[in-house]
């Protein structure tokens, strides 16, 4: 009201909002090449491969089997910031250095997200939402330990080792609250070990990007992502732009980012899918 100049301070920190993600990128199977990329594996519908008994001087019966593929190729993302020179000039922050990190952060989300729940399947990235091996939730709405059990179970013994759980954290929470009719906890003596906990012994993480429970949702991942998930990576690059903003005492941070995730093997992974209503 005095026309006074009141100076602002800006403080030495950033409040950041955490988003939980997935280990799935970090643990998949990384192929850096160019061009597309085809994973040979066998087609079970057509392998006739069986040993038989045989009998000396007599000619075994010649078998044969077929050879599909899994093509990765590349999908272009980026991500564009602009950085007021002020701000920088006001704060110790090192405020790139921020923001070039929320970038990185937001592109692992990003990459996530389409691995978990893919933006346009049809035309882009995949990923483990294609998944064959699907279990019915048999609700729109609920999640109990038998189905829990019966999509563990579809893989194979040869896949358990580094398997793991992947669902929404309120997912996780519907099945921390299992019970029995007796009113006690069902994986009691999981939930408190690990990361995020266990179910039926194995490790659970948490995903903002998973599909929470509703209709049609494939609500819950069991995978083992070494073994089923293949991901190509072209580029991830950041540049930060000086003079493109200069005449808006801006500073510019560009990311850009080419990748493909598919499921390069199918028995390595299954989804619980909820039901329709």
């Amino acid at each position: 009201d005095n026309t006074a100049v009141i100076p602002k301070t800006v403080a030495d920190k950033i409040i950041d909002k955490i988003k939980d993600i997935s280990p799935l990128f970090k643990d998949a199977e990384k192929f850096n090449v160019k061009g597309t990329l085809s994973i040979p594996y066998v087609d079970a519908g057509n392998d006739n491969l069986t040993v038989a008994y045989a009998t000396e001087f007599t000619d075994l019966e010649a078998k044969s089997t077929k050879l599909l593929s899994v093509d990765l190729t590349g999908y272009l993302a980026g991500v564009l910031a602009k950085v007021s020179i002020s701000l920088i000039n006001s704060t110790d922050i090192e405020l790139v250095d921020f923001v070039v990190n929320k970038m990185a952060a937001a592109a692992a989300v990003f990459i996530d997200k389409e691995i978990l729940a893919p933006t346009d399947p049809t035309n882009k990235v995949k990923g483990a939402a294609a998944a064959t091996q699907i279990v019915p939730a048999g609700s729109t709405t609920a999640i109990t330990a038998d189905v829990l059990i019966k999509l563990k179970n579809k893989l194979k013994s040869a896949y358990q080792t580094g398997a793991y759980w992947v669902m929404h954290p309120d997912t996780f929470t519907v099945c921390q609250l299992l019970k029995d009719r007796n009113d006690r906890y069902l994986f009691n003596d999981d939930i408190v070990e690990g990361f995020s906990g266990k179910i039926l012994g194995k490790p659970v993480y948490v995903s903002d990007q998973c599909p929470q429970i509703a209709e049609n949702a494939l609500a819950v991942y069991y995978i083992n992502p070494a073994q089923a998930l293949g991901v190509k990576i072209v580029e991830d690059t950041v540049q930060i732009l000086r003079e493109k903003y200069a005449t808006q005492h801006a500073l510019g941070i560009v990311e850009w980012i080419e990748f493909d995730a598919k499921i390069q093997n199918e028995q390595a992974v299954a989804v619980l899918k909820m039901s329709a209503a």
